[in-house]
């Protein structure tokens, strides 16, 4: 009997189970749908031939009636499961035509929506059957049957035929030969004429054309599409789009790859291009599919040209204008970039002809297409397609542009008219062409490149030529050609070849006599003089028979300069003139060699001047708004690196220096006095306003943070009416006028505290300008820094620059800058060779190092958003003690003095860090020192292992100091290098921390109430596990083993701890599994657990008064609502109320007070006191 019932329940669950697959077939992942289908043909494999029948009916219809769901999730998964059903069961024909007959039946009772979901489901039945076996074993009336329900079905809705098609193509494909011509009589749509074709039954021809080889002649009667006549018909029924599913329709696919090899491409693209004569979306999107198609399937690369018509272009370049300033047609640019890519994959094969990319490029560029066509498709086809030009097509590109700046390219417009090109044309081309003398195919050709400056030299600067341009033009010509000059060329001398060339064409063609003839602007007698010196000048050096050193710094500046005399006349000719004085100069020095090697150090110390001159000039040429100058700069400056001088990096940090002067302004101070003047009388209330806080500021900078944290909340408390700080504040008696305008004051006095806030004004101009000047005066710097500079002028860099950095943290528009700070601080701090040690000793490193670590003495922010550079750069200093002490040069003095002096300062702020409360240097520092390979962190472990027991200390100073500890006995690099030695110095302090450790966790074993934190505990298991780990510390592992375990015994780990406590345990050799106490110890709450709690404490309170103050004013406000209506009431039916209202409310106090019984004091019974009296009132009013 009992077994009986388990069978029962068996089955009950089997059948419960196959239904919840069915719930899976309509799932909207893949894998549980064929899970689902899985599963229910197992079931079916293992039932027997009595039940399975029975089964396999049920089975089937629910599949079937599946099919005609509304959602493509369900019709997917229950598809694939009558197609896999069908091959590995044997099903009549017979049987499936019944169950749809049975289930999928349309009734005039049935909704559009419900019908057409059925038509649908008829189709995928049949669809079912002809992806099955059961098609190859059925007879051709009953394939008859279920092409003829395909086509009824596809009558009933038109976008059911293409998926009827698909199933009728793929039907069409298995039958034998005698089986077509009966089964293709039935399909009248494709035997209609071609003008009544549709997408769909093109479609099914195309399909059958190309996957059908016996289909009959008769069937197929226009196999060839492209011809002339058909040409017309086949474009108008591509462009015919009844809706916008329409355009993902496949035989787009079909008809383009057909069309890339037919060899009547350039027809059917006239008739394609002939349908965007009126515009039109729906159809530039389908033609932009077709092109793509096209040219993703083109085998002739010479006929790409071909795909880019006028109206096509046109079009695509209108509708892209129009979407400026609304929402982009995401669908539309997706398909857009689609052709685009496809374009220049299309020119990246090497079988392309230049030719025929020139041909491309003229499409897109002129008439159809624009110059700015980049620009309005948001794209770099033009870039691309050139980048993949050779040398000959390069040169003829830059011809091409070259005759559209000389006006000798034609132009012709949309309606075939021919144009003149316009100054903007002209001038694109212009920079277009000097584009092509940085393209990688003419990087060795550098006298193609003399000939292209030349041609444009001569356009910008000279009249006399046989090209017509414009005044206008050659005004904005003559910035291009200086931009032209900005060459990337990978040697100097290449530099030098071509701007000799070119400035000795110019001389060529000017004398004293023409200047105002042949020159656009002409240059006066003096700027004609200095020019004249400057020739001569390059003339000798280029001479000489060794180039290099000083000569190549002075060569490249005379040439550059010399030719900025026609752009800038003033900066050239005073720029000049320094370069006389300085070139002549080095010469002096040089004595009898023809060389412009450096001297000696005390000849440059005592007479060199000529570097600090150089230094300023360059540092003009940053303050001007020109890439080209920025360029000369940072092709010179590092030639220069080896002659800097402190003088000379003090020039550069200086302007860094945001206490000084603007330096942008000093030059033209004089010239801007009047207009500063003019400018004052409309800003002084904030001036004034703004005096008065840097006074403010002023007054207390040399103050504490505490100290003027406390000031600043004393004013605001003295403002607003309170004797003295010390005064008790009765929040209860402050109204609420007064209690916003203490908030406002306290926020105030607060955002003092960081200044660095609430300052969101955009930045000016001039403070912009002056933001990009410093960075590229740090871009000088960081080049000086790869140069292997000198340790003295490496640290004098890093204090200003670090000054710096506290400056842009209080300015958020600062930012660029603060992150060049933070890059160059890191370059520098990562410096491992110097020039020389020359000034530096004991002393200069140990002041460096007190003044890095007393900014913590200044303010907690700035050690907060500084950490990490701070700490950087106090390892840098620690690492030049090291490379001082390694040099052979260094006296034994100055090494001794230095090991114990550097080693002192940390040990000093060490032990500030653990016994100073308000110490704020960052722990990140001491963890960065630990990691070094440095002598002196011998002397900083006995302070280290010291805290841990230290009793004054607090325990998240203790674990701190455990983790120092930790990563110290880790440093396995430095500890290996000198094993014994490290051991010998720590020898003492190792046997006083093993008797230490044994008695501290002996300690937390026996006293049960005040135990360790957690925290601590695991930071000391991992100092034990690195100590384990480590070869030089020798304790009393036995007896440490013991005592942990026991201590284990005794408490619950978090996951962390557990973890920590395993890997000792791994370590010492011992098992991580200890019998656990009855009695479990709790683990004792730290200050900030205690805190923690506290807060949570007052939290909840103030949620409770929060809560009390939202019931009051609800209760106010539904007695206000109730009181409408009453106001021909006399007083006594007032009095009434008024009695009611106060029962209620003093019931409602009571409630409330015994709700809250954490309020502190007597708070409670006055807030509903208050509050009753405010309901009377209110009630009173009302009634009155």
């Amino acid at each position: 009997m009992e077994t009986a019932n388990e069978e029962n329940k068996d089955n009950k669950t089997i059948k419960r189970t196959i239904l919840d697959q069915f719930a899976n077939l309509t799932n909207i992942h893949d894998k549980f749908r064929l899970k689902g289908s899985i599963n229910i043909l197992t079931y079916l494999s293992e039932k027997e031939s009595s039940e399975k029948e029975i089964e396999l009916k049920y089975i089937l219809g629910r599949i079937i009636r599946g099919l005609g769901s509304s959602t493509n999730n369900a019709r997917s998964g229950f598809f694939t499961i009558l197609v896999a059903l069908l091959n590995v069961e044997e099903i009549q024909i017979e049987q499936i035509f019944e169950l749809v007959e049975k289930h999928l039946h349309t009734a005039g009772s049935n909704s559009k929506s419900e019908n057409a979901d059925i038509y649908t489901g008829q189709i995928l039945v049949s669809g079912g059957v002809i992806r099955s076996n059961v098609w190859l074993n059925i007879g051709v009336n009953h394939k008859s049957t279920l092409i003829s329900n395909i086509l009824k079905a596809c009558k009933e809705r038109s976008y059911h035929t293409l998926l009827g098609y698909e199933f009728i193509g793929q039907a069409l494909e298995k039958a034998d030969k005698k089986e077509l011509h009966k089964l293709c009589t039935l399909i009248k749509e494709i035997l209609t004429p071609f003008e009544n074709y549709t997408l769909d039954s093109l479609y099914l021809m195309c399909y059958l054309k190309k996957n059908v080889p016996n289909v009959p002649k008769n069937v197929i009667k226009y196999p060839d599409i492209f011809a002339e006549k058909n040409l017309k018909n086949l474009c108008d029924i591509l462009t015919i789009i009844p809706r916008l599913a329409t355009l993902q329709h496949p035989v787009y696919d079909i008809i383009g790859a057909e069309a890339a090899n037919s060899g009547k491409l350039a027809e059917f693209l006239e008739h394609i291009d002939a349908c965007l004569d009126i515009p039109n979306r729906n159809k530039l999107f389908l033609v932009t599919k077709l092109l793509t198609v096209i040219l993703e399937n083109l085998q002739d690369r010479t006929q790409i040209p071909t795909v880019l018509n006028k109206n096509f272009i046109h079009q695509t370049l209108t509708y892209y204008k129009s979407l400026k300033g609304k929402s982009d047609d995401v669908e539309y640019g997706k398909i857009s970039k689609t052709f685009l890519d496809a374009l220049i994959d299309a020119t990246k094969e090497n079988n392309v002809e230049s030719d025929t990319k020139i041909s491309i490029l003229k499409k897109l560029l002129f008439s159809p297409g624009t110059f700015i066509i980049e620009k309005i498709t948001h794209s770099k086809v033009i870039q691309n397609i050139t980048l993949n030009l050779n040398v000959d097509g390069v040169k003829k590109l830059a011809k091409v542009y070259k005759n559209v700046i000389e006006g000798k390219e034609v132009i012709d417009n949309q309606y075939g008219h021919r144009d003149l090109w316009s100054n903007n044309d002209k001038l694109y081309a212009t920079h277009l062409l000097i584009k092509l003398l940085n393209h990688k195919a003419t990087k060795d050709d550098n006298q193609w490149k003399v000939e292209q400056l030349i041609f444009i030299m001569e356009l910008s600067i000279l009249k006399e030529n046989n090209v017509q341009i414009g005044v206008e033009l050659a005004a904005s010509l003559k910035p291009a050609f200086f931009g032209a000059l900005d060459l990337k060329l990978t040697k100097l001398e290449d530099l030098h070849t071509i701007l000799l060339q070119i400035v000795l064409h110019l001389d060529s063609k000017i004398n004293p006599d023409n200047l105002e003839s042949i020159l656009r602007t002409p240059i006066s007698s003096d700027n004609y003089a200095i020019w004249q010196k400057a020739i001569e000048t390059v003339k000798k050096i280029e001479k000489k028979k060794k180039k290099g050193g000083l000569k190549t710094v002075f060569l490249t500046l005379f040439l550059y300069l010399s030719l900025l005399l026609f752009n800038d006349p003033k900066l050239a000719m005073d720029a000049l003139n320094e370069l006389f004085v300085c070139y002549k100069q080095t010469r002096k020095q040089r004595k009898d060699s023809d060389t412009l090697e450096a001297v000696g150090d005390e000849e440059i110390t005592e007479d060199l001047t000529w570097i600090e001159v150089v230094t300023d000039l360059f540092l003009n040429f940053l303050s001007q708004n020109s890439s080209l100058l920025r360029t000369v700069v940072n092709i010179v400056f590092p030639h220069l690196c080896e002659h800097m001088t402190p003088d000379t990096i003090q020039q550069l940090v200086s302007v860094l220096d945001p206490e000084n002067e603007n330096p942008l302004s000093n030059d033209n101070e004089d010239d801007d006095e009047s207009d500063d003047e003019d400018e004052s009388d409309d800003a002084n209330e904030e001036d004034e306003a703004e005096e008065e806080d840097e006074e403010d500021e002023d007054d207390v900078e040399n103050e504490t943070v505490n100290d003027r944290l406390r000031m600043a909340l004393h004013k605001a408390l003295v403002t607003n009416g309170y004797k003295s700080d010390e005064e008790s504040v009765d929040l209860d008696e402050i109204s609420d006028t007064e209690g916003k305008r203490l908030d406002k004051a306290l926020g105030e006095a607060f955002k003092q505290y960081r200044p660095n806030l609430g300052k969101s004004k955009k930045q000016s101009k001039e403070q912009m300008t002056l933001t990009h000047f410093r960075i590229r005066v740090l871009d000088l710097i960081e080049i000086y820094l790869n140069s292997t500079p000198s340790m003295i002028l490496a640290l004098e860099i890093m204090l200003p620059l670090l000054k710096t950095v506290e400056f842009s943290l209080r300015d958020e528009h600062q930012t660029p800058l603060l992150n060049r700070l933070k890059s160059c601080l890191k370059h520098l701090s990562n410096l491992k060779k110097f020039k020389d040690f020359d000034g530096v000793d004991d002393a200069v490193l140990t002041d460096l190092l007190k003044s890095l670590l007393d900014k913590g003495t200044k303010s907690a922010w700035i050690m907060q958003d500084m950490a990490n550079q701070i700490a950087d750069c106090c390892v840098f200093v620690i690492k030049c003690s090291d490379l001082l002490r390694a040099n052979e040069s260094t006296p034994k003095k100055v090494k001794k003095r230095l090991s114990n002096s550097i080693t002192g300062v940390v040990v000093d702020e060490l032990d500030g860090y653990f016994s100073k409360r308000d110490c704020v240097t960052p722990i990140l520092f001491f963890k960065k020192v630990v990691q070094l390979s440095w002598d002196g962190n011998l002397g900083l472990m006995p302070s280290i292992l010291k805290c841990i027991f230290d009793d004054n200390v607090k325990v998240f100073r203790k674990s701190q100091a455990a983790e120092l500890a930790t990563i110290f006995y880790s440093n396995h690099r430095y500890i290996n290098s000198k094993p014994e030695e490290i051991k010998g110095a720590l020898e003492g302090i190792h046997s006083e921390f093993s008797d230490n450790i044994v008695a501290l966790f002996k300690n937390f074993c026996d006293n049960t109430v005040k135990n360790a934190s957690e925290k601590f505990t695991c930071h000391l298991f991992k100092l034990l596990t690195s100590m384990k780990v480590c070869t030089i510390v020798d304790l009393k592992w036995t007896e440490v083993a013991d005592v942990v375990r026991e201590y284990r015994s005794s408490v619950s780990l978090s996951k962390d701890a557990k973890l920590a406590f395993n890997r000792l345990c791994d370590r010492l050799q011992v098992s991580n599994v200890v019998k656990m106490k009855s009695t479990l110890n709790v683990f004792k709450q730290t200050s900030e657990e205690k805190s923690n709690e506290k807060d949570d404490t007052k939290v909840k309170k103030k949620r409770n008064k929060e809560k009390l103050k939202l019931k009051k004013e609800t209760k106010e406000l539904r007695l206000q609502s109730l009181s409408e209506g009453f106001r021909n009431l006399d007083f006594s039916s007032a009095n009434g109320v008024e009695m009611e209202v106060e029962d209620e409310a003093r019931k409602r106090k009571h409630e409330d007070a015994d709700s809250t019984e954490t309020l502190e004091g007597d708070s409670s019974p006055k807030v509903h006191q208050n509050g009753t009296q405010k309901i009377r009132k209110t009630k009173r009013k009302k009634l009155e």
